[in-house]
């Protein structure tokens, strides 16, 4: 998924004519700088296509977490 970094930028009033009201509160989302290109995004996958991103991030963040110390290791103050 990638949205164009040009389709992110800009002030409210432009970011408001970038993209389609849902109503108020959506207004009032995109005047506050919420990413709505990535509400946009997801919204436009299957539910199943959805499952398999949340799927590939949770493996993402799996592998970059960082090891538990050892069994036995004691941090000690220096």
């Amino acid at each position: 998924m990638s949205v164009p970094r040009n389709e992110l930028d800009g002030d409210p009033e432009t970011l408001l004519a970038r993209w389609p009201s849902y109503g108020p509160a959506w207004d009032a989302a995109v005047a506050a700088g919420v990413d709505v290109a990535l509400i946009e995004e997801n919204l436009r996958l299957t539910p199943a296509e959805r499952l398999a991103e949340l799927d590939r991030m949770s493996r993402l963040q799996e592998a970059l977490r960082p090891a538990p110390p050892e069994r036995g290791d004691v941090a000690r103050p220096r």
